[in-house]
């Protein structure tokens, strides 16, 4: 990648509910200003982006984890998250086994905020990270970027045992 390259980073949303792509769309316009946002209400992961915001339910099929699977085998680097009301343990094992990054409860207010720290370490890093060659690119910095976010989904899910 030419690192003279400030093409703005790629964001896809995918929620059959209107209002919920928004809503997430009006924060992150809001908070990345040249991000640039494409909004789908079909679970069609389709294209080249740098983050990707999941809704786990589309018309009672649960797609998140499969459509996490396409999108990381698609797009080893990028940016996966679930921003979804119908989190649950099984899914979120599911979906943490398919390669996504981190996990955003539409029901759980908490979780915003935590959710946008970790966003705005990941974006700085997929800047940073823009720049270099291809195969020094990997997705040990996200990990990294959303380790607080995982610890209060464990706390959550212990809580739930």
């Amino acid at each position: 990648m030419d690192p003279t390259d400030d093409t703005p980073l790629t964001a896809l949303l995918l929620d059959d509910d209107e209002y919920a792509l928004e809503f997430l769309k009006a924060i992150l316009s809001d908070r990345y200003p040249t991000l640039s946002i494409e909004t789908r209400l079909a679970p069609d992961p389709t294209g080249e982006f740098d983050l990707y915001f999941l809704d786990d339910d589309f018309e009672g099929l649960r797609l998140a984890g499969r459509l996490a699977r396409r999108i990381r085998a698609q797009r080893p680097n990028a940016v996966i998250l679930a921003f979804s009301a119908s989190l649950d343990q099984g899914t979120l094992k599911e979906l943490l086994n398919a390669g996504c990054n981190g996990v955003c409860d539409k029901k759980v207010p908490a979780d915003m905020p935590l959710m946008l720290d970790a966003l705005d370490r990941a974006v700085g890093a997929l800047e940073r990270e823009r720049d270099r060659p291809p195969e020094v690119l990997t997705g040990r910095y996200l990990v990294r970027t959303f380790r607080e976010l995982f610890r209060e989904w464990n706390r959550r899910l212990e809580a739930q045992e």
